[in-house]
């Protein structure tokens, strides 16, 4: 029939801590003009306390998005890389996400001095201190709003890079070859296709010495947020695309960005100030069909990376590797890395001593034999026993477990009951993460050991209220034993320690 549209109205959104796939993306898009928000969306927005503005811009607010028809009926998101990154995150399996508008998209050709700023929008703050603050609602923006979201384990900002790129002159337009007058020619020759030429004549965004500085700089204050706040989310960024003059001098050589951009962060001291088991960094970018229309037509690779991990959480369970996962919807990657610079240990000091190959602190993707897949899965970490990405996601589902179940026991005195209770419960997520093989050991005992009892306090914290638990497991990927220590105050404050994780 012509002219009918069927329209599927969005469900009312449902918040689930124990989910372990859902990201949070950050950045530039803008509104489709007129049209209304979903009755439901602004009915959970008032419940869950993000009606503070406008409703009807959708501006610095989490909004919940669980089909990519949703989103492009929301945003319009084509040019963007917020949209492009959100695409890529549905098209690679993921299921729901949520997206933090925090302003339109700056202006094309705009200069670094007036980008650069902006990204003040993405998390507020001076240096690697951030604003926000968990007891002050008024202070959640950008990426703070994780402190309201608790069900969040990767955070993406994919329009990062392209804030702290160098300024450089748009593309010239493409030739086009000269007309001739139509004539009729007995027996032609059909003409050939016309070759495509990329919509956007912006170069492709790059970093040079001081794009890298800022950008290095912005992801300290953001690996700061996670490690004190959000300790069960994982920020997902992509390694800026490198231009030709990013060059560092150290250990009697140059590190040119362009030919390893690991070693050049290495070089810098960069990769030293973002190292944590909260960052895994990305590369190189993608060319999608979503990235039609960005400059170069590249877009960067967080979104791709993310809807990988929420696949595999959902299908094998989020303790897995993603290693080999193959990469749906991708035309191409750019640039293709080097098979030497992959081996290559890059030197730490005189002495002669290196450090880890680029596969062991970056996630890549790269082409097989069986199209383009993920190589790497590993975060930056300085410990090689919080590499693997794996073993820090594992990590991400016990704290978000044993921070439901210390809440559950808030109200309840401090006693042997409580302790056993609280043990119970840990306990029985431990062995279910045993048997789905997340966890080794021959038998549960081998596994683990929770304890919260007189040996794991003192009089001070049974005196002020302190409950204090200690958790060892051995995970199946990691090279030793993991401890952690759940804190809850009786003011309701709740802290976990996982040592050697930074």
């Amino acid at each position: 029939m012509s002219g009918l549209v069927f329209e599927v109205d969005t469900r009312a959104p449902v918040s689930a801590p124990e989910r372990a796939d859902l990201a949070c993306f950050v950045g530039f898009v803008r509104r489709v003009p007129g049209t209304p928000v979903p009755l439901d969306l602004q009915q959970w927005l008032v419940e869950h306390g993000w009606s503070a503005g406008p409703l009807s811009a959708l501006g610095d607010v989490p909004v919940p998005i669980e089909r990519w028809s949703d989103f492009a009926r929301l945003f319009d998101w084509e040019g963007t890389y917020l949209g492009a990154a959100v695409r890529s995150f549905f098209t690679q399996g993921g299921r729901k996400c949520y997206v933090v508008r925090v302003g339109d998209p700056w202006p094309a050709l705009a200069p670094r001095a007036a980008r650069a700023p902006l990204a003040q929008k993405l998390l507020p703050g001076l240096g690697a201190l951030f604003e926000a603050t968990p007891h002050d609602r008024g202070t959640w923006k950008g990426a703070a709003h994780l402190l309201g979201l608790d069900d969040v384990s990767f955070l993406c900002l994919p329009d990062l890079p392209a804030l702290f790129a160098m300024d450089e002159e748009p593309l010239p337009p493409p030739v086009q070859p000269p007309s001739h007058p139509e004539v009729f020619v007995d027996c032609s020759t059909p003409a050939p296709a016309p070759v495509e030429q990329q919509p956007s004549h912006q170069p492709v965004p790059r970093a040079d010495t001081e794009g890298y500085t800022r950008w290095a700089d912005f992801l300290e204050r953001v690996k700061a947020l996670l490690s004190r706040h959000v300790r069960e989310v994982q920020l997902v960024a992509a390694i800026p695309l490198p231009h030709a003059s990013a060059v560092a001098h150290a250990h009697g050589r140059d590190w040119v960005a362009e030919e390893n951009p690991h070693a050049y962060l290495l070089a810098t001291g960069h990769l030293s100030r973002i190292a944590s088991a909260f960052v895994q960094l990305v590369y190189p970018w993608a060319r999608t069909p979503g990235s039609a229309l960005l400059p170069g037509g590249l877009e960067s690779p967080e979104g791709l990376l993310s809807g990988v991990l929420a696949r595999s959480a959902l299908l094998r369970g989020t303790f897995h590797s993603a290693v080999q996962a193959g990469l749906a919807d991708v035309h191409e990657l750019s640039p293709r890395v080097d098979r030497g610079a992959l081996a290559l240990r890059p030197p730490t000091g005189p002495g002669g001593a290196t450090d880890s190959a680029w596969p062991e602190r970056v996630s890549l993707l790269g082409y097989t034999a069986g199209g383009p897949r993920v190589l790497s899965d590993v975060t930056t970490s300085p410990s090689a026993s919080w590499r693997q990405a794996g073993v820090c996601r594992l990590l991400s589902v016990l704290i978000r477990a044993m921070r439901r179940a210390g809440v559950q026991t808030l109200f309840e005195p401090s006693s042997e009951r409580t302790w056993r209770e609280l043990v119970y419960r840990v306990e029985g997520l431990l062995v279910r993460l045993w048997e789905a093989g997340a966890l080794r050991g021959t038998s549960p005992r081998d596994a683990f050991q929770v304890r919260c009892d007189r040996t794991t306090m003192t009089q001070d914290d049974l005196d002020a209220g302190r409950l204090v638990a200690e958790v060892e497991f051995d995970a199946a990927a990691a090279l030793e034993r993991i401890h952690v220590v759940l804190t809850l105050a009786e003011e309701g404050v709740l802290s976990l320690l996982p040592e050697g994780a930074s």
